[in-house]
């Protein structure tokens, strides 16, 4: 009987310890100054420039996460959101991505590495249709938030090349 209520009891502790929930993604709620570059390392690389606001949503079962940039060769504006949850099923965040500039949005799957304090992002196919895409966003420093994406043309191409660098810098 007492062993039968040890393994209860561990088995409960054990699946609290490892549950997750959308309040483990705190550190992203906020206001953030943004800088990113669109292919950083190559020719055609390009800044925007703008902020991010993070704030919990539809009751606290999601964070949507809204960004306004600037692209500073052209002047011209961007939106672009986040809506993130968790997905308990999967045991994964879930992480939908919508461009006021762009007809179609992305579909990610996050996953939540405390001990290396990132997170890492895939997908099975990028927003463009032909392209798979892979991301990690570093929390080491909770005022600085430094998202890198990666895409390839094909699931098994060795070639990821960087698509963007993209640092989040906490508004005091």
């Amino acid at each position: 009987m007492q062993k039968t209520i040890l393994v209860t009891f561990a088995f409960i502790l054990c699946s609290t310890t490892y549950s997750q929930s959308i309040k483990d993604l705190d550190f992203l709620i906020g206001s953030w100054n943004i800088e990113e570059t669109i292919l950083p390392g190559t020719d055609r690389a390009y800044q925007e420039i703008g902020t991010r606001t993070c704030e919990y949503y539809l009751n606290g079962q999601f964070i949507r996460c809204e960004s306004e940039t600037t692209i500073q060769k052209t002047g011209r504006k961007r939106y672009y959101s986040y809506i993130i949850n968790y997905d308990k099923k999967e045991g994964c965040f879930r992480a939908t991505n919508f461009a006021h500039d762009f007809p179609l949005h992305g579909q990610f799957k996050w996953f939540l590495d405390q001990e290396n304090e990132r997170i890492i992002a895939i997908t099975p196919k990028n927003v463009i249709e032909d392209r798979f895409f892979r991301a990690t966003i570093s929390y080491a420093n909770r005022d600085k938030l430094v998202w890198d994406g990666w895409a390839s043309v094909f699931e098994k191409d060795k070639d990821w090349i960087q698509i963007f660098n993209d640092v989040a810098t906490r508004v005091k």
